[in-house]
């Protein structure tokens, strides 16, 4: 049977582009320098629960924009806040019986193992207390960045777990475009080529500049993926919005736009 996997690999692969719309659906691609893009959200994170405890606010709901360092989550945070507080005041009595015994030392009126005793304990309890502050430090998380929410997920008075995803954002004004076009193009295209982009939604024009090509090509459609700019000045642009971008390639390619195409 593996004797006939490599004979038979090129027929099933054959049979899969013909269901699939095989060679006629990757001519199509790029017809008169057509080809259809979707527009995304170049940063966008989903941030999760940094510690288990009550949410007492998520101030901003789905569609609101944000600015840089305003909060996003805040958790009940009294018991952690005691517990730190209780372990810098350990830290503080740590400290004088450290300092207490150094004097005592000097003197010759404790043995050296005292005094050692005694660091250790300062040194314990200064790591305690800084691990308490940074578990009072998660029950508030910030906006990395200025954007706008995309989801809401966790609400004022849940109790999630650690991990569990709370809030969707992106940043705001940083959008990309993703666009699949035949590989054929790479004999013309490159960083810096650009075209028109006509969103379905809106119907508004917009420039469009490419800023990257796919590392490789998909051996089926004999396409290669493409990142691209695209601005704002025609009006909406959201994440998720789909349209057609239109490319003018080089009349020798053999894929130039027909007059009044």
């Amino acid at each position: 049977m593996r004797a006939l996997i490599p004979i038979l690999a090129p027929i099933i692969a054959a049979v899969a582009m013909m269901a699939a719309g095989g060679p006629v659906a990757a001519q199509s691609i790029g017809k008169d320098g057509k080809v259809r893009g979707v527009v995304e959200a170049k940063s966008a994170a989903t941030i999760g629960a940094s510690m288990t405890g009550r949410i007492t606010s998520m101030p901003f709901d789905e569609g609101d924009a944000f600015k840089r360092g305003q909060v996003l989550v805040a958790f009940d945070c009294s018991r952690n806040r005691a517990e730190a507080a209780a372990a810098h005041a350990a830290a503080g009595a740590a400290r004088e019986r450290h300092a207490t015994n150094q004097e005592l030392d000097s003197m010759g009126a404790i043995g050296t193992s005292e005094v050692r005793q005694a660091a250790a304990d300062l040194s314990r309890a200064r790591a305690e207390a800084k691990a308490l502050d940074a578990a009072a430090r998660d029950c508030t998380i910030y906006a990395p960045y200025a954007g706008r929410v995309v989801e809401r997920i966790g609400n004022p008075s849940e109790t999630p777990q650690v991990g569990a995803p709370l809030i969707r954002i992106q940043r705001s004004g940083d959008l990309e475009l993703r666009l699949i076009v035949p590989s054929r193009w790479l004999v013309w295209l490159e960083p810096g080529t650009a075209f028109d982009f006509l969103v379905d939604e809106t119907g508004g024009r917009h420039t469009g500049t490419v800023k990257g090509l796919g590392a490789s090509v998909d051996p089926v459609s004999k396409t290669i993926r493409v990142r691209a700019a695209i601005d704002s000045d025609g009006g909406i642009v959201l994440p998720g919005m789909s349209g057609t971008a239109r490319f003018r390639p080089p009349a020798s390619s053999g894929t130039a736009p027909t007059r009044g195409g």
